[in-house]
């Protein structure tokens, strides 16, 4: 009687069973997308779920709310989506989202538990999904997120301004490949590119509410913990539940076109909001039973944001300015710094989620900035950084890749401003001049990012050393908000989660 496995090579029939073992049919691990074989069998299921609980918020103070349970089946494919649309029907101005997070504008915290443990919990979510998305290129920005997210932060040179065509470029402005008004005067072409628009399918109108846009956010985006991770939740003897504090519907949803009229509001339809959920199986047979039975107990290694808030007059950041963000016996990988407003307002392109950069010289120069970390009795940088092109490269060092222009990152070199006298808008807000009253795209992207080197931070947490010397925004108080970068680990045995700090 042969002992050959029916998927061996005839030539190892006559080997013995040590030999024939290697031979036998193997469950690759799930949770490592790259061990599992280009042709191995996998299914989809896709749920489209209703929140089990439902609080649209009211007026500008009181927030929304909303929670999803997931089933415990299959894995949780980490790009499942939840997808918004607003109703408009009360609100008569043009409006549109942020154009650098699109929809994402929507969520004001995100928490993912499994039972009532915390794997990720995020304040101000929209902040810091400002941050994360200076990471989309151009490209993908027109052809995928203006379709999926509503996001449309692309950067285009502009001919012309108010020239003839074929005149030299002489500035870049926000587009997403629609050409600007073109008039016709006596046979010769003439255009004006002082304005781009948004694409008509993403714009929110009070009279036009049966074509209010549907856009969606990624699980992903939500919980750093799936970017790594995909959840087996068919191992899980927990529920797993997603819940997103909303901002309220005055004020915090979109963006008003018009600086004119009284504030809007901007309720959810509750018709459509959804969480797609993808759960994926592995296998013809029993591969995922099988799988399960070897990895009773499981290890995650993950990372979780912490949220610092606290205000900065503009006097006192013209000084010395400490902070303690704590995160003491933590480990902390990433420490996110950057300055908001509180008066940036439902009116302007990126409405609150503008990082504003130190107040220009009159001569049209950053104010000298200095910065540093202290932790573990010792400064991060021997001397504080002063220098905004290296700041700039510590952002690139801890991030990669950034999109982000000079004059959007600091407000220098008036790359927004075609000529003196002229301007560059989007949906009518001037993209140039620092820090406008109408809104702006100068200077509204100044992150400051450093990946700490120090290893675990001690008992007397994180210190933030910062100073501007011209300031920041004199016309209001400014929010500085701080977010820490952790390190978390969970194990999943027999079902049943814990989660740790690292």
């Amino acid at each position: 009687m042969s002992t050959k496995p029916a998927d061996a090579p005839d030539n190892v029939a006559s080997q013995p069973s040590q030999v024939v073992q290697k031979y036998a049919p193997s469950v690759p691990n799930f949770m490592r997308l790259g061990s599992v074989p280009v042709n191995y069998l996998q299914e989809v299921e896709t749920d489209l779920l209703e929140p089990v609980v439902f609080s649209d918020g009211s007026s500008s103070t009181v927030d929304g709310f909303c929670r999803f349970q997931l089933q415990n089946k299959g894995f949780l494919h980490s790009h499942s989506k939840i997808f918004f649309q607003l109703d408009v029907s009360g609100a008569a101005d043009r409006q549109i989202f942020p154009v650098n997070i699109g929809v994402g504008k929507l969520v004001k915290k995100a928490v993912l538990k499994i039972g009532n443990k915390v794997l990720n919990e995020i304040s101000d979510w929209d902040k810091l999904h400002a941050f994360h998305s200076t990471k989309i290129s151009n490209e993908n920005m027109k052809e995928r997120e203006l379709y999926t997210t509503g996001r449309s932060l692309n950067y285009q040179i502009n001919n012309g301004n108010g020239g003839s065509l074929g005149q030299k470029a002489t500035s870049i402005s926000l587009s997403v490949g629609r050409d600007p008004t073109r008039t016709v005067t006596e046979g010769a072409i003439t255009y004006d590119d002082s304005d781009y628009q948004t694409m008509p399918f993403a714009v929110m109108e009070g009279n036009k509410n049966e074509e209010a846009p549907s856009f969606a956010i990624d699980l992903s985006d939500l919980f750093p913990f799936l970017k790594v991770h995909q959840l087996p939740l068919f191992t899980m003897n927990e529920p797993v539940t997603i819940e997103l504090t909303l901002y309220p519907p005055v004020q915090g949803r979109c963006a008003r076109v018009s600086e004119t009229g009284s504030d809007q509001s901007h309720s959810i339809n509750r018709n459509e909001l959804k969480f797609c959920a993808d759960y994926i199986y592995y296998g013809s047979g029993d591969e995922m039973d099988q799988w399960a039975n070897q990895n009773k107990q499981l290890d995650f290694s993950f990372v979780d944001y912490r949220a610092i808030t606290t205000t900065v007059s503009n006097t006192s950041i013209q000084s010395d300015t400490v902070r303690n963000i704590g995160m003491a016996s933590r480990l902390v990988s990433k420490v996110i710094t950057m300055f908001g407003s509180t008066i940036d307002g439902e009116h302007r392109i990126m409405m609150d989620t503008s990082a504003i950069a130190p107040a220009l010289s009159a001569d049209g120069v950053v104010s000298p900035i200095e910065y540093n970390l202290r932790y573990n009795d010792k400064f991060e940088f021997s001397s504080n950084i002063k220098n905004t092109a290296r700041l700039y490269s510590l952002l690139q060092q801890s991030e990669g890749m950034v999109f982000i222009s000079r004059d959007a990152y600091t407000g220098q070199g008036q790359a927004f401003e075609p000529a003196t006298g002229q301007t560059n808008t989007f949906e009518g807000n001037t993209l140039g001049g620092q820090r406008l009253v109408v809104g702006g795209a100068a200077g509204s992207y100044f992150f400051l990012c450093t990946r700490l080197s120090g290893g675990r931070v001690g008992q007397r947490g994180i210190e933030l050393h910062v100073k501007a010397s011209n300031g920041l925004r004199s016309d209001t108080v400014n929010i500085m908000r701080n977010y820490c970068e952790y390190m978390r680990s969970a194990r999943l045995d027999n079902g049943v989660i814990t989660v740790f700090n690292l």
